[in-house]
């Protein structure tokens, strides 16, 4: 009952939000997932060569000298996908697609929506949500995007971290210009028993295939399928789909 009350309220400032938001300028200051020790962050492009940049405020005290300190660091690149905010779609228990302004940290494996423009924006938890086109679906506590919905389901997780230039272990060389940047990386699974599994590498991954294994490494071979490529992998799982399932 909560969680329909909720969305319910969600739904009355959805119209709202995209009738005062025309100039896609999406740099909202987030206290919510503001880097450590900062009390406001946002998004903003580096006019001198495009980089988007993450830029993360600190305001402290220094009580021994009692002092004001105020500075802003910034980032190469953002914890988002697709580096920021864009429109994107949520549904509701009743069937009912929202549209939201949102961006998905994917540091934090979190979901940001704008529910009023002139507030920070807000974290929600639901099952499922679309932006640019890339549906995400929650599995064991954490959201991935479904690539292929098969016998073998195939999903792609996302991750991301920050490599400061202040720690050595990383090898991250800022230059100078950045305190560090976001480094993204992902990885695929398959959906199996309502399990999650990481996709094999290399000749083990044609294991999956069971009977019909031969077929689908003759199948890549004979296409030069590229397995390290998303496209690679759909059309390998769209193939081996055919054969299960011959029209």
């Amino acid at each position: 009952m909560k969680f329909a009350l909720a969305f319910t309220l969600l739904l009355l400032f959805s119209n709202q939000i995209f009738g005062q938001i025309n100039n896609n300028k999406y740099d909202y200051f987030l206290r919510k997932i503001q880097i450590a020790g900062s009390s406001d962050s946002k998004i903003v492009v580096n006019k001198n060569n495009g980089d988007t940049t993450f830029q993360a405020y600190y305001n402290s005290r220094d009580v021994v000298n009692n002092t004001q300190q105020e500075f802003t660091k910034t980032y190469k690149g953002t914890p988002f996908f697709k580096n920021g905010w864009h429109k994107g779609e949520i549904s509701t228990q009743s069937g009912k697609d929202m549209e939201f302004l949102m961006a998905f940290n994917m540091q934090k494996n979190e979901l940001y929506i704008v529910e009023d423009v002139k507030k920070d924006a807000v974290t929600i938890k639901p099952e499922a949500f679309t932006i640019l086109g890339h549906h995400f679906s929650k599995f064991e506590n954490a959201y991935y995007e479904v690539v292929h919905i098969s016998k073998n389901t195939l999903l792609k997780e996302y991750s991301c971290v920050l490599h400061s230039s202040n720690t050595e272990k990383t090898g991250y060389d800022a230059s100078g210009e950045y305190e560090g940047e976001f480094v993204k990386s992902s990885k695929y699974f398959i959906l199996k028993d309502e399990s999650l599994v990481q996709l094999p590498r290399g000749k083990n991954f044609f294991n999956l295939f069971g009977d019909k294994k031969l077929l689908v490494e003759q199948y890549a071979k004979a296409n030069n399928i590229n397995l390290k490529t998303e496209n690679g992998l759909v059309s390998t799982f769209k193939y081996y789909d055919s054969l299960e399932n011959p029209q």
